[in-house]
Parts: structure tokens; C-alpha cells; sequence
């Protein structure tokens, strides 16, 4: 970007685009309203061939996605495949309001609609739910992938869904289905596929998996197991190893038991276990050109290894005319354990110790252990009135420790030792909440749904180590740092010895009890378009933060230390509406959503030296979505998906643990962007097949084009961390038949290869003559460049 070009003009240009976009969007809608008119009659529209219904439960009940009143994307198994979803990352170039950080495999920091969880590590839950099998699989920290082998369908619910999905959901939902033993279908069935794939400046990734189904009694009772292993070389390379640092593998099998007693009664068991371990994250070396792809500064590559089991049984019966009983037990376990470089710490601290290696690694584990039950109850009267109730139930207990290590620190702390930091922690989670949701039919075009849950969850978490470097910075009369040297060595505190002596205590409860409300009204405005509009509120409970972050940014004061010792629980309100509309006897699709968010106490990343959460400004986030497809004929189809926010904070706020109020590690002025919140994304593509020869074979083809506005990778906005813009281009092309197909495929086909994440020293953050805050790059994580493969799949 040219250094001349100013803040207030990419607003300005942001400001235009959306404005711009509005208008199409609203053109878009009224477009097809005027060409009604001259519409075909239904024996043509008949003769093309419909776009696929996709049905969802996203109200725990079979629906068209275009026949319910909120903002839904659903997914079904061929357009998983056909468009090549892996994982979180395909899937945000998919959805529209979806967006994505990450820095490795199982590291993804999303957002929907604006709405981002800080990301420091130290939240006590996600702002999202996320469920495999409509299991929570939702925790603490980054959201991790789920094998897209072997899935039937994924939907993505947006904005905060407290009363179907509970607390966790101030965001919205990630559901993931997997494919289910068909009792009515062939004894033997079953499908296996590969893919090889070259990724440009790197090694080569490959996947193969398999998919089988035996039917053991014809219509009640089948079997499905599937398996799969991926092996990624990276493309990051490390020239004091001479290879590539951020190779990833996994491995992992599920199977599925499905036993049909009668009509009325049938019951799920399933099982699903997958072994990972990553390189080092997508780091190149910091003010690099990202395209380099090289990051020279750690001297040795580390490990993360990311493991998890899940366990599942699902009873359901409708032996009740007028009411469907569902039973869902969960049991999920994961497992990490890491030991990578730290840049963060290993540039950070050098200018607290300018004359030792002040090289660092983060080594660590953590635990997860949740048992979940639930149970629903779904209404089938006659009349006007239904209702979906439950009951839900959750235990999630979790254990960690982290240790920084600096081998040259040792030669500067008292009683020397190459441990900067220990903490040991361990967190208990327990939550009893119950819902229910009405829908009432005034007429038969108009609808009220009304709902609410009561949560009561505790969270409690014990402190059983923390000992760190007293890490609060020294100045002179003039504010000028004074670095700690081996005649100024630094000394340790003990956080636990701290809480004691101040009568506090090392053992922490949060009380969340509340009604969580949401309203809704749904109006047909014909039988094929919708109007609607909701009122949701969701809250996420606090939790214990980083010890050595509250005493950087104490300054010694016990009261400031406390005080950013913890943070309290955030809230969301959210206020929506749309159009959902089919034409063409629904080959033409135009969905519209406008919505309004108010983040309340927002939990954010704080930086005082080292990483915190603490409840920071309200947020303001206005947006717009836009959908349509279009079925142009038989073979080919089309979509256009258009995302436009604009987030900002209302207030600023400082923490300073400098003298005299000087400018401190963190300042965040009102009128800031969230974190990684574009305020444009554009999507397009098509997917494409026509019988060939004799019409047993196909061919076919898809692709897609994904714009990503700038943005910033911090909520300082620090000029430093600014974004560029992303664009990316996948194409798919090859030939089918009932058994096999074989494609050639590759992605980000531009090879636009830019910094995803950029981390900054903000100890020596400055103002500069234009009025931007700015810090020194020493952090930046790249998105994957071009790779292109070939895939095969064979069903037998």
C-alpha cells in the first residue's frame, strides 16, 4: 500500500464499496420481481432442471433452509465435494458472514457477522457452538477442524441462538452431520477416495479415506465405518533445518451403529477418534515479503500434537402422535500438548534484556474432558400452537500447564533459572439449563416464535502453579526503560503467594445465571418468498486470566493487579431481518439479511506485556448479507454471496503501567475495528456437468472467486498491522459415472499470498506524525499459497 494513502481514504473508498453493494443487493432483489412478470410458464420453468433443496434441523425439525425465518447456509454432501471442503478454511470461503484466522491446522479463530472471540487463550469459552452429531465439541481457545470425510451435510447458523443451542452460541452454530448406515439401501455399499497435490514453494499433501456401509438385518440394523489419513509437507521453510516446519498429519476412524426397533423407536451409537500433529504455525520471518514463505528466526521447528475421542448415543422416538422424543448423550475428549518457538516472547522481551539471547519457547499440555446429556421434546399438534422444549446438561472439566523457557534469560533473573513462567491451572464447568421455543400461526402466512432458556452455569478454576518474572517495567526520571541486566537482575514472583497475602485466595468461581430470550415473526409474502425478523440475546461467562499479564500491567499496585487479574461475562444483542425468496420455480434463489449487533463488555486480547482477556468497549457491528443462486439450465449453476460490516468500538480504553500516565502496552481508541473483521467479502462461482459420450460418463466442473477487504489484525489498529486485501481463485475439472470420478483441481490458483496475522511489540509502540498508533512487526502468519492436485473416488 502507498505510504501516502491515508486512514480516512480507505474509509472513505470502504464506505463507497458498501454503499455500492446495497444498491446491487437491493437491485438484485427487485430484479427478479420486475422479470416475474414476463416469468416462463410452469411447463418450461419444469423442463430445467431445479437447484437442490437443502434440508436442515436447524430447529430440530426437517426444513427447507429457504422456509425458515433466520440467516442459515446449509451444505449438503455433494456441494462439500464438489466445492472441497476440508476443513473451517474452505468452509469460510463458502459461507457468507463467515471468516476465518489461521495459524495452523486445528488453530482457527473465526468470526460470524462481526462477532470474534478475543483469542488469547484464556477465554473460558468460544463465542460459538460447535456440534459433531449434535454433541458440543465447543471449548476454550481456538475451534479445531473435524474430518470432512464422510459427511452428509454442514449448517452454519448466524448470530446468537440462545434458546435451541444454549449459552455458548452469542456468535451463532457450526453443525456438522456425518453420514448414517442407510437400512433401506444395498447390503454392501461403500465409497473411497484419494488426493494428491503439489503446493507451490513447498513439499506435497495427500489424503486417502473409505467409507462402508454393511446392513446387517434389512431395515433394522446397519453398520458404517470409515477411515482416513493426510499427510501436508507444508510450505514454510526453516533454512537451519533446509526443510519445510509447518507439515502437518492426521489420522482417524469413526463408526456408526444404527439399530431401527420399530417405526417409532431407533437407536445411534457412534465413535470417533482422530490423532493429529502440526509443524511449527504459518510464520515468516517479520517485514518480510509474505511470499517469501521463510521464517529463519527459530532455530529449531517445535511439535503440536491435537488429539481427540468423541462417544455419542442418540435415542429417538415418535411413538406420540403429537410428540417426538429425543435422547443425546456425549462424551469428548481432547488432548494437546506443544512445544513451539515463541516470537511473541522472543522479540518482545529484547528490549527488557538487550544484552542475552532472549530466544523462547512455549511448551505446554492441556486436557478436556466433557460429559454432556440433553434431551428434546418437538411438538406435532394440529392446531396453531408448537414447541420445541428441552432439557440440557453439561460437566466439562480441563487441566493445563505452560512453562516459557529462555535458556540466555537465566543469566539475568534471581534465583537464575531458564523458566520465565510455570502455571498449572485447572478449570471446572457446570451448567444445568432448560428451553423452550413456541410457534404460533396467527394466520396462514404469519407466524410468532417466542423463546427462552434458563442457564446456570459455574465455572471454577484453581491456580495450582504460577510463578513468573516480576515483568513490570523500570524508568527513570525521564520514562526512559530500564532494561535488566546481569547487574540488574530481575526476580520472580509467586501469583499464588501474591492472592494469599491479599486474602484472596487461588481458587475462582463465576456464577452465570440467566434468560436468555429470543423473538421472532415470520410472514409469507407469497409461497415463495419470506420475510423476517428476530431479537436474540446470548452472554458467555468470565473466567480467570494471565497473572503475569495483570502484573505488567499493575505498575506494583495490588488493586490494578487484581483487577486485571479476572474478567467478567459479555453479552450480545442482536437484532435482524430479511427477505428469503425462490423464483422460477426455484431455480433462482435471493436471499437478503440486514442485521444489528450490540457486544456488550467485550472480552479482548490485551496485550501488558504478555497475552490477557479482559472486558474491553461496547462494539457497534452493522452489516448485510446477500445469497443468490441460480440455476441457469440443466447443467449449469451459479452463486454470488456478498458479506458487508462495519464493527467499531464506542469507547477507547488505556492500560498503562508506565508513570505519570505516558502511553502504555495498550491503547485502543474509540471508533476502532475489531480484530480481522473485513468490511467487504464478495464470493462467486458456478458448478458445471454435461453427460459426454454415451451419457454413462459426465463431465464436470466448478470453481470459485473469494474477495477479502483489508482489515486490521488487532483491535489498537496499529498501522503495522494492517491487511491486505485477499483474493482468492479455485478451480475444479473432471469426469464422472456412477463408480468412479477423477478430477484435477487447484486452489488460490493467484497464488495471493499475504500476511493473514501480524503480531506487534507493543512495548514500543509510538505516535506517528499522521496521528496512527504503530508498534514493530515481530509476528506474521501467512495463508496457504497455490496447490494443485488430482482426486479419485470410487464407489462400490
Amino acid at each position: 500500500m502507498n505510504a501516502k494513502f491515508r486512514r480516512g481514504d480507505y474509509i472513505m473508498i470502504r464506505h463507497s464499496l458498501r454503499a455500492g453493494l446495497l444498491g446491487t443487493a437491493a437491485t438484485a432483489m427487485c430484479a427478479p420481481a420486475l422479470a416475474f412478470q414476463d416469468a416462463p410458464d410452469e411447463e418450461a420453468v419444469a423442463t430445467s432442471q431445479a437447484r437442490e433443496v437443502i434440508t436442515v434441523t436447524a430447529r430440530f425439525r426437517e426444513e427447507s433452509v429457504q422456509n425458515i425465518g433466520a440467516s442459515i447456509a446449509g451444505l449438503s454432501e455433494t456441494q462439500i465435494r464438489e466445492q472441497g471442503i476440508y476443513d473451517i478454511e474452505d468452509l469460510a470461503r463458502t459461507v457468507a458472514g463467515l471468516e476465518n484466522v489461521r495459524s495452523r491446522p486445528n488453530a482457527n479463530n473465526i468470526a460470524i457477522r462481526g462477532v470474534r472471540t478475543a483469542g488469547s487463550g484464556y477465554e473460558t469459552s468460544s463465542v460459538f457452538s460447535v456440534f459433531l452429531d449434535d454433541v458440543s465439541v465447543t471449548g476454550a481457545g481456538s475451534i479445531r477442524d473435524f474430518s470432512s470425510v464422510d459427511l452428509n451435510r454442514i449448517e452454519v447458523i448466524r448470530g446468537p441462538q440462545p434458546t435451541l443451542f444454549g449459552e455458548g452460541a452469542v456468535g451463532g452454530v457450526i453443525r456438522y452431520f456425518t453420514n448414517d448406515p442407510d437400512l433401506d439401501g444395498p447390503t454392501f455399499e461403500g465409497v473411497a477416495s484419494g488426493r494428491y497435490e503439489t503446493i507451490t514453494d513447498g513439499g506435497f499433501a495427500h489424503s486417502v479415506d473409505n467409507a462402508l456401509s454393511v446392513i446387517l438385518v434389512p431395515g433394522r440394523l446397519g453398520i458404517r465405518v470409515s477411515g482416513f489419513h493426510r499427510q501436508d509437507d507444508g510450505f514454510i521453510d526453516n533454512p537451519s533445518e533446509g526443510s519445510d516446519v509447518n507439515d502437518f498429519q492426521s489420522y482417524g476412524g469413526r463408526a456408526v451403529l444404527l439399530a431401527r426397533f420399530s417405526d417409532d423407536l431407533e437407536l445411534r451409537l457412534s465413535a470417533f477418534v482422530t490423532r493429529d500433529e502440526a509443524g511449527e504455525a504459518t510464520q515468516v520471518d517479520p517485514g518480510s515479503d509474505p511470499r517469501d514463505l521463510t521464517y529463519s528466526a527459530s532455530p529449531l521447528s517445535g511439535t503440536y500434537i491435537d488429539d481427540f475421542d468423541l462417544y455419542s448415543a442418540r435415542v429417538s422416538y415418535s411413538g406420540l402422535d403429537w410428540l417426538d422424543i429425543t435422547s443425546i448423550t456425549g462424551y469428548y475428549n481432547r488432548r494437546t500438548s506443544s512445544a513451539l518457538f515463541s516470537a511473541g516472547n522472543s522479540f518482545g522481551l529484547a528490549p527488557f534484556f538487550p544484552t542475552v539471547d532472549t530466544t523462547t519457547y512455549n511448551t505446554g499440555s492441556g486436557n478436556t474432558r466433557q460429559w454432556s446429556q440433553e434431551f428434546r421434546f418437538v411438538s406435532n399438534l394440529d392446531g396453531p400452537l408448537n414447541f420445541t422444549s428441552g432439557l440440557y446438561y453439561r460437566d466439562r472439566e480441563s487441566s493445563s500447564g505452560q512453562f516459557l523457557t529462555c535458556v540466555g534469560c537465566a543469566a539475568v533473573t534471581t534465583p537464575q533459572s531458564e523458566s520465565l513462567a510455570s502455571r498449572l491451572s485447572t478449570t471446572h464447568t457446570e451448567q444445568y439449563s432448560a428451553f423452550v421455543e413456541l410457534t404460533y400461526e396467527l394466520t396462514d402466512r404469519l407466524r410468532l416464535i417466542g423463546g427462552v432458556r434458563y442457564v446456570n452455569d459455574t465455572v471454577t478454576s484453581a491456580l495450582q502453579l504460577d510463578n513468573t518474572v516480576n515483568l513490570v517495567p523500570q524508568f527513570d526520571g525521564s520514562g526512559n526503560l530500564i532494561p535488566w541486566t546481569q547487574a540488574n537482575p530481575i526476580g520472580f514472583v509467586s501469583t499464588l503467594d501474591v492472592l494469599r497475602g491479599a486474602g484472596v485466595g487461588t481458587e475462582f468461581r463465576f456464577d452465570l445465571e440467566e434468560f436468555l430470550p429470543r423473538v421472532g415473526i415470520e410472514f409469507d409474502l407469497s409461497d415463495s418468498i419470506l420475510l423476517y425478523a428476530n431479537y436474540a440475546r446470548g452472554v458467555r461467562n468470565g473466567g480467570i486470566g494471565n497473572a503475569l499479564a495483570a502484573l505488567g500491567a499493575s505498575g506494583g499496585n495490588q488493586d490494578v493487579f487484581l483487577a486485571n487479574l479476572s474478567f467478567d461475562a459479555d453479552e450480545v444483542i442482536s437484532i435482524d431481518g430479511g427477505v428469503k425468496a425462490s423464483w422460477f420455480g426455484g431455480n433462482l434463489v435471493t436471499n437478503l439479511g440486514v442485521f444489528h449487533t450490540t457486544y456488550n463488555d467485550t472480552q479482548i486480547q490485551v496485550n501488558t506485556p504478555a497475552n490477557n482477556t479482559v472486558n474491553g468497549p461496547q462494539q457497534t457491528i452493522l452489516g448485510l448479507e446477500f445469497e443468490t443462486t441460480l440455476q441457469v439450465n440443466s447443467d449449469l449453476s451459479t452463486f454470488f454471496n456478498a458479506s458487508v460490516i462495519d464493527a467499531e468500538f464506542q469507547e477507547g480504553m488505556l492500560i498503562t503501567s508506565a508513570p505519570g500516565g505516558v502511553v502504555g502496552p495498550f491503547d485502543l481508541r474509540k471508533g476502532n475495528s475489531p480484530s480481522n473483521i473485513p468490511g467487504l467479502t464478495l464470493t462467486a462461482g458456478y458448478s458445471y456437468s454435461r453427460p459426454v459420450g454415451g451419457g454413462e460418463w459426465s463431465f464436470n466442473s466448478s470453481g470459485s472467486f473469494q474477495f477479502i477487504d483489508e482489515r486490521y489484525s488487532n483491535v489498537q489498529n496499529y498501522r503495522s498491522a494492517r491487511l491486505n486485501t485477499l483474493e482468492y481463485l479455485n478451480l475444479r475439472a473432471g469426469f464422472s459415472n456412477d463408480v468412479w470420478s477423477i478430477d484435477l483441481y487447484g486452489a488460490n490458483l493467484l497464488n495471493d499470498v499475504e500476511a493473514i496475522s501480524i503480531g506487534s511489540n507493543a512495548l514500543q509502540q509510538f505516535i506517528t506524525p499522521e496521528g496512527e498508533l504503530d508498534a514493530p512487526i515481530i509476528a506474521t502468519s501467512v495463508n496457504r499459497p497455490r496447490s494443485v492436485g488430482i482426486s479419485v473416488r470410487l464407489r462400490y
